[in-house]
């Protein structure tokens, strides 16, 4: 028996980054939408996907206007416009937002709005499963039929869902992450 819990206990471990990572290739969608955080790396691979017609809308969202304290972001985001001459009305800004489970509401109100049916999130690897837990299970994106994607932002530059146990960075993210996950869920299911 303890050899078998042990075992199990084993194999738990050495997947908790698999069962994290629920990015794939990114899929075509109705919007983008590049989630907070995440410094430079979620706004470049959210304009990356735009520049390839990943949104069928032709639109894209960012957190709020200023997003970002990290100078670098700011002048990319604005060179990147002019370089491709996007019309800024494409660009949507939500207003400042303090945790993921406001911006998924508020997402979820803009998706309504223009009756969208799936949007793609640029966000880290390990941040998916949050998302999509919090999205489906506590704001009903799956029931108002969204289909939601994730396209990965890795701005650790070690991250892998299958061997994060071997570097530290990544095993702070993991269990960091699910602490979140719980958290959340304790937070929007409990005293709400």
């Amino acid at each position: 028996m303890k050899k078998t819990f042990f075992i199990l206990t084993v194999l738990l471990f050495i997947n908790l980054g698999n069962f994290l990572d629920l990015t794939t290739e990114p899929k075509q969608s109705d919007i983008i939408v590049v989630l907070g955080g995440g410094k430079d790396a979620r706004i470049k691979k959210g304009l990356e996907l735009y520049k390839e017609n990943i949104s069928k809308s032709n639109q894209i969202i960012f957190p709020h206007k200023n997003f970002t304290n990290v100078v670098l972001s700011k002048n990319y985001l604005e060179n990147f416009i002019k370089e491709h001459k996007i019309n800024e009305s494409m660009i949507i800004y939500l207003k400042r937002l303090p945790n993921t489970m406001k911006e998924l509401i508020e997402i979820k109100k803009y998706l309504k709005q223009n009756n969208f049916k799936s949007v793609l999130f640029v966000t880290h690897p390990t941040h998916t499963l949050r998302i999509k837990l919090l999205a489906n299970f506590l704001e009903d994106y799956e029931k108002e039929d969204i289909k939601i994607n994730f396209a990965s932002a890795d701005h650790t530059k070690v991250w892998s869902s299958q061997y994060y146990f071997l570097e530290l960075e990544s095993i702070k993210l993991v269990f960091s992450e699910y602490l979140k996950i719980v958290y959340n869920f304790i937070k929007y299911t409990i005293f709400l």
